[in-house]
């Protein structure tokens, strides 16, 4: 597996610091969980955080749900022990195939990850048929994608297994399932998308798809 597209320096940064919210924090932990290059870089980060506040508490720097901890995992995609990474599967265990996918709209299925009462943003993997492409649309708060199963494209280029999708408030983008498996992804949002035609927006109240 060869991953080409990683999260930002200063996410990497503030998942080393323990201040990234639960949500993205969920999917920092689960691309650093497959990803050795960011698993060496927040290795370092950690080394250096700690050798200048040693005082401050192992605890303090990892997420509210543990993730961040889990996310060292060296196996995370190991075949015969199920292809969810390590930092989720205590929540929806090991294989994507048993996940309990919800009919969301035409050719995509999603499941929503339970999160800490305090947080603010969502959780979900989005599961999307070959070819599929999803309506153009923004986003109102930060949302980073990572590729579990399948890839796809948008505007910006591919995403593989293992790629890391990072959007920021105003970006907008059409992603397109590749053909094949299935496209299955980690999605955490701090905000609903904002879809750009009437149509889209009415199947989004009727599906729950946001």
């Amino acid at each position: 597996m060869s991953i080409e597209r990683h999260p930002a320096l200063e996410n990497l940064v503030s998942c080393s610091a323990g201040s990234m919210p639960e949500a993205l924090a969920a999917v920092m932990a689960s691309h650093i969980s497959l990803c050795k290059r960011c698993r060496r870089e927040l290795a370092i980060m950690e080394t250096i955080g700690a050798s200048l506040i040693d005082e401050v508490p192992s605890a303090s720097l990892t997420s509210g749900i543990g993730i961040l901890k889990d996310s060292k995992e060296p196996k995370a995609l190991a075949s015969g022990e199920g292809d969810v990474p390590a930092a989720l599967r205590k929540h929806v265990g090991p294989w994507l195939k048993d996940v309990p996918w919800k009919w969301a709209g035409f050719g995509v299925w999603q499941h929503r990850i339970p999160l800490s009462g305090r947080a603010k943003a969502s959780l979900r993997l989005i599961r999307v048929s070959p070819g599929l492409k999803l309506p153009d649309h923004g986003h109102s708060g930060s949302e980073m994608t990572l590729v579990l199963r399948g890839f796809f494209t948008d505007n910006t280029g591919s995403y593989g297994v293992g790629d890391v999708a990072d959007m920021n408030e105003g970006d907008e983008h059409a992603p397109i399932a590749g053909l094949g498996d299935d496209c299955i992804c980690l999605v955490a949002s701090e905000g609903p998308m904002r879809f750009n035609s009437i149509l889209d927006r009415v199947l989004q109240k009727l599906t729950g798809f946001d």
